[in-house]
């Protein structure tokens, strides 16, 4: 099987640590773990860059042509904020909760439309500003965790998880014919989650934390194309499928006392959609489907944050 880059990177991320481990068992004799806190809260800033694709085919079918349009947000970057709390509710099993937000302060994005199969005799090409919007998600997980030895403890988790995107189309030319273009694409993702999270233990004050969380989705995509009159506003068409995301997070992890932790963390998602169906909105009152042939989105972030242990 061949994986495509982000596969390759989040599976490379979640086995570091296992490369880690027969080194860390053979060679080293830490002094045991803190024992963990019944609740926690942990905050961190950092930066993501992400991008997103899609598109859709000529008709039901797929065909005729079977790209007609196609959508790329490349390279939205901007400040992120994360906020997560842990609580040992009952015995050993951690409820936790994660919250962050990408404010995109930069980026592009391009609208092709095609008369022939396979991307060929293409005929619209437009390229816009895309340096406004934001990306959130959110993580809920019911964990246990196994505890290997002094220096390994793995958590599987189930959860849910709902993940947001507002997207803009926008032009710096307002003498043109983009002149007051302001169109959006505001995406969700929603469904169930699968993790496993690992901690090595280097030392009572240093480890390292690796998470992999693969959510089951529907997706729905929903756009307004300000500038084009014949379309419904504020919903000119909306797009559905059913997809998941592969996310993968490494934390390097510093522990000042028994209350206060500080890492620093890297991250990376790859998610990808079937194909699903199309819903173009008139102001005449029709609603024309065709289908949509899948969307794709990848981004990378890195963190700097704390944890707080209460009791």
């Amino acid at each position: 099987m061949i994986l495509n880059p982000g596969k390759k990177y989040i599976l490379l991320l979640f086995l570091l640590p296992a490369s880690m481990l027969s080194q860390a068992q053979g060679g080293m004799n830490p002094e045991p773990a803190a024992h963990s806190s019944r609740l926690s809260f942990t905050l961190s800033a950092g930066y993501q860059s992400e991008d997103l694709r899609w598109s859709i085919a000529g008709n039901t079918q797929g065909a005729n042509p079977n790209i007609l349009s196609e959508l790329k947000w490349k390279k939205l970057a901007g400040p992120t904020l994360e906020a997560a709390v842990k609580w040992k509710c009952w015995k050993s099993f951690e409820l936790g909760s994660t919250f962050s937000h990408h404010f995109i302060t930069s980026g592009s994005v391009t609208d092709m439309d095609y008369q022939g199969d396979n991307r060929t005799n293409r005929s619209y090409y437009g390229a816009f500003d895309a340096n406004k919007g934001m990306s959130f998600s959110w993580r809920t997980t019911l964990g246990y965790p196994f505890h290997l030895s002094r220096l390994v403890t793995l958590t599987p988790s189930l959860g849910y998880a709902l993940h947001r995107q507002s997207l803009y189309l926008l032009s710096s030319d307002q003498s043109g014919a983009a002149a007051g273009l302001k169109s959006t694409y505001a995406t969700k993702y929603e469904g169930a989650v699968i993790g496993l999270r690992g901690d090595l233990h280097f030392s009572a004050r240093l480890s390292l934390e690796a998470a992999l969380f693969y959510d089951i989705v529907h997706y729905r995509g929903r756009a307004n194309w300000n500038l084009i009159s014949t379309f419904r506003h504020p919903i000119s068409f909306e797009d559905q499928a059913n997809g998941y995301n592969l996310e993968g997070n490494v934390k390097l992890n510093y522990s000042l006392n028994g209350r206060w932790m500080f890492f620093l963390a890297a991250g990376i998602l790859h998610s990808a959609t079937g194909t699903g169906t199309d819903w173009l909105y008139l102001q005449t009152g029709q609603n024309i489907p065709t289908q949509f042939n899948g969307a794709v989105r990848d981004y990378v972030r890195s963190a700097i944050g704390a944890r707080l242990s209460l009791f």
